[in-house]
Formats: structure tokens, sequence, C-alpha cells
């Protein structure tokens, strides 16, 4: 569909210029794959990131090395296996066990369904071995995304996607959308979902991707909302059941996905799945353990030249506001800046402000941009209002240069706020924006984990405080109805996942609003 293909555009181009540490691919001893009536060249991951180290545009790293080594192994496995002959004899042996059931049914004189008869059945078994996948997970920073992105570049196959995960969900729920008013038409209001897979949705789309990609490559996978949850569940099942090879990164190990969530219990099988049909890799020095989430460089900050004194601890584009000299000094900084770009690219001045292209067929209204090279937001006007990671993909896909003034503290109160700027970061970062910044404070420092600080947020003015919501120990409650109920806020898998997520954000903050960013993006 459409929907896809455009993706797909985005997702190559994005690898035209690797976006972490300039990297770029030559050619070395190769392996060699066939697909049809020509051979490609294709590089192991060790070997290729090696090359970056040989050429200096990467540092060596023998946690990375470790793993690059185990991505390698996953590329051999790769370039011998076949999933269309995988497909064509699972779809055999499913017909088969179908005519078996049926046979079955009109011997014993039953009108059961097949569903029924499939319920103490054992699944088909298929004589092609599958490879496992990878999933790597470790600190922010630490380049597990570049090696997926290595590892994407010269895996053995044609047939292969990589997306954020942001991306990747609005692409599942779109499609499942669009699928549901397809069934609508046909079979109108009657039609409804059971037991039998043709009239899962989420199967079907399942199968659909299965037929489109023999690799997936997720960058950044988390799970935060049970619905999410619940999808995931039987989409990947789905999918590992046909054979596609999944390659994930995160900065959680599978056990911890959707911790504390509503309903967890029915996510873990996909858990299960996930080590059953994925090598996991912690990416982590495991003769220092004291603290797993800080451990290994962040190289991020490395490239940006911040450090952790106050010498230099945010980007050379990002500006405080903590007292009105600064707070001036960066609006002057910021109106200068945007000047400079209309001067450098002059254009046709429209006073009526832009209406950019959304999925599902919506427009948001951009107030505030020049020649689609830049575009200048409040943090009021992106995180406080009901935009989300479409939206956010539409602005960071059409401009190249994004400022975004104002950025408060974020803290528990407000949870959808800090989860809306985390989802922005993401989406800036994957398209390779340039970031200018005004905010209360440095990035590492923006986000605030407990209900001791003082709320700098916008809505400061509504009746309900701070106190209003922290129960007898301390504890932040919800503002919804998980409060009434005396749910602690921090025990929600949404919420819990924010202080993961935004160290992340606050490393990408960093890097896109620094001048090696900069000179390398534009």
């Amino acid at each position: 569909m459409m929907f896809t293909a455009a993706l797909f555009r985005r997702t190559s181009k994005s690898f035209i210029k690797c976006r972490f540490h300039h990297l770029r691919y030559y050619s070395a001893t190769p392996s060699r794959y066939a697909s049809g009536s020509t051979t490609t060249i294709w590089k192991g991951v060790a070997s290729a990131i090696q090359d970056e180290v040989t050429h200096g545009k990467l540092i060596f790293d023998p946690l990375q090395q470790q793993a690059a080594k185990k991505l390698t192994r996953v590329q051999s496995t790769l370039e011998s296996y076949n999933h269309s002959t995988f497909r064509q004899q699972l779809q055999r042996v499913e017909e088969h066990h179908k005519q078996q059931l049926q046979q079955q049914r009109l011997k014993d004189g039953t009108t059961q369904s097949n569903a029924e008869l499939n319920t103490n059945e054992e699944p088909p078994s298929i004589s092609i071995q599958v490879p496992r996948g990878f999933y790597i997970h470790g600190p922010v920073g630490t380049g597990k995304s570049m090696m997926l992105n290595v590892f994407y570049e010269h895996a053995p196959t044609h047939k292969k996607r990589r997306l954020h995960f942001h991306s990747f969900l609005q692409e599942i729920h779109q499609r499942i959308h669009i699928l549901n008013k397809q069934l609508l038409d046909e079979h109108g209001r009657s039609y409804h979902v059971d037991t039998d897979k043709s009239r899962n949705p989420i199967i079907r789309i399942a199968q659909q991707v299965s037929e489109e990609v023999t690799l997936l490559c997720i960058d950044e996978f988390q799970v935060t909302d049970i619905a999410d949850a619940m999808i995931l569940n039987q989409f990947f099942g789905e999918l590992w059941r046909q054979g596609v090879i999944v390659a994930a990164t995160s900065n959680r190990p599978p056990d911890a996905l959707y911790e504390g969530g509503l309903n967890r219990e029915y996510f873990l099988p996909f858990i299960d799945l996930m080590k059953k049909y994925c090598v996991v890799h912690h990416l982590v020095d495991r003769n220092n353990l004291g603290d797993t989430d800080k451990t290994g460089i962040d190289y991020r900050r490395v490239r940006s030249g911040v450090n952790d004194d106050e010498s230099n601890n945010h980007g050379d584009y990002f500006h405080l506001t903590t007292n009105g000299k600064n707070g001036e000094h960066a609006s002057q900084e910021l109106d200068r800046l945007f000047l400079q770009y209309q001067e450098k690219y002059p254009s046709t001045t429209n006073e009526q402000p832009m209406q950019l292209q959304v999925n599902f067929k919506r427009t948001m209204a951009v107030h505030r941009s020049h020649s689609d090279i830049i575009a200048r937001f409040t943090f009021e006007e992106l995180c406080t209002t009901e935009l989300g990671s479409s939206d956010y993909s539409a602005i960071a896909n059409h401009f190249q240069i994004v400022m975004l003034e104002n950025i408060p503290h974020l803290n528990l109160k407000y949870p959808d706020r800090a989860r809306r700027f985390i989802t922005l970061i993401d989406e800036l970062y994957e398209a390779e924006c340039c970031l200018v910044c005004s905010a209360i404070d440095v990035p590492d420092r923006l986000f605030i984990g407990n209900s001791s600080e003082e709320d700098s947020g916008t809505d400061s003015d509504k009746s309900t405080t701070a106190n209003d919501n922290v129960s007898p120990d301390g504890t932040m409650l919800a503002v919804d109805v998980a409060q009434s109920r005396g749910t602690a806020l921090s025990s929600l898998a949404s919420v819990r996942e924010l202080s993961f997520a935004f160290r992340r954000a606050a490393s990408r903050v960093l890097e896109m609003s620094s001048k090696s960013w900069w000179d390398e993006k534009l």
C-alpha cells in the first residue's frame, strides 16, 4: 500500500548518510548470496565496524566488538535461509492439516469449527530451521542503534525493513484501521472477529508483513500500553510462526518489558517467544555491573563534547532560560537564528500557517516556518496538546531544523508531557533533524522523577497540586481512574519507562543540538 511504501523510502533514505558517527560502508573481503540471477556482496558487522575503527571514524569498543561478532553469526545463518521456501512448506502443511480436520469432522458427524478442533492440536512441524534474530539492550548512547544500522545495511537479504518503534507501531495501527474499514465495507457490522485467524485483523496484518519482509529491524523497542502489549503479542507470535527474523534494540531486557503493566500476565508469552526466537545480548561491561544503567560510554556525549561538570553540560544550540537575563538571551538567539535562515533561503512569504499533512488524512498547522527548512514551536504547542508520533514524524520529515522554545521541568504529575517530549525527540533524531532549544535547565536535569520538586509546567494554575496526588508514604499517584483505586503512578509501566526513555532523550538532545551534528547534517 502507498503508506507502507512511503515509510520504506524514508528508512532507505536514512542510510544514504548514516546518522551515527559518520558511518559509511566500504568494500572488503566479501561473502555472497544469490537472489535470482544476481549475486550481491555483503560484509559482516564485525568487519564493517572494524573498518570504521581503522579509518578513525569510530573508537574501538570491546563491548561493541563482542556484540558485532554475535551479529555477524546471525548474518551467516541468514545467508542460507530461504524464507519463501519456508512459507510455501508452511502453507502446504497447514492445508494438509486442514483437510485432516475436515475429514475428522465428517467422520465424527460434528459441526465443530476448525478453530475449535484446533484447540488441542500441536502446531504444524516444519523441516526448515528458521535462524534466530537478535535483541540487544543496554545503556543509552553505547552504539546499539549504530550496530543495528550496520547489520541492516549488510544483512544478506533484499526483503528487509528497518523502522523506529514509534513508526512501526504507527504503521501497524494504521494498517489495522484500514483493514477493519475494508472488512466493514465488505461484510457490514454483522462481521465479527472470532478465533478463526482469517477474521483476526492483527494476524492478517502480520501475514501481510511476512509476505513483504524476511528481516524486520526495530530500533528502541518498548512497551508502555496495555492495548499495544496485546497487539504486539499476537502480531509477533504470527510473524515468528511465518518465519520472519526480528532484530531489535532496547534500553530494557526482555524480562523487564511492560514491567508493572496492567494485565501483564497476558503479555508474558511474548517475552518467552522473544527469548526463543532472538539471541538476547546485554551491551554492558559484565565486570562492572554495580549500576547496569550507567555502565558503558555514551558516545553521543563524547561526540558532542559535553561533559558532566558545569563547564559544558549542554549543546551549542541549547540555551538556558534560568533567569531573566538568560531567558532574554535565549530568545534573542532563537530570533537571530530564525532570521538568519530566512535571509539565507529567500522565498515568498505566506502569512497563512502551513498545513502539514499527517497520517489518517489529518493536517496540522505550523504557524512559524520558512522555506521548508526551519520551523519554530513552543513546548506548549507540541507537548501539551493532543499530538502523537504521526504528527512529530510529519514535522521531522518536512523540516531540516526544528526550534523548540521554553521547555519546562518535566515530572510525574504530568507524565503525558514527558512522554510526548520523548516521542518528539525520537522522531527528530530518526529523521536526522538539527535541534535548537531553550529550556529551564540542562537536558540531564529536565526530568524530575519525584514529587518533591517544584512543578514548572505550563498548567501550574490548575487547581490540582502536586501534594494532592501524593499518598501517605510519599508516592506520587495517578490523576486518572487508577488514582481512585490507590494505584501508585510509579507502578504503571508507561510511567516507569519514562525514566529510562528520558535518559535516551537527553542524550539525543545533546547530540542534535551540538555543532558537530549541525556541521554534518546541514
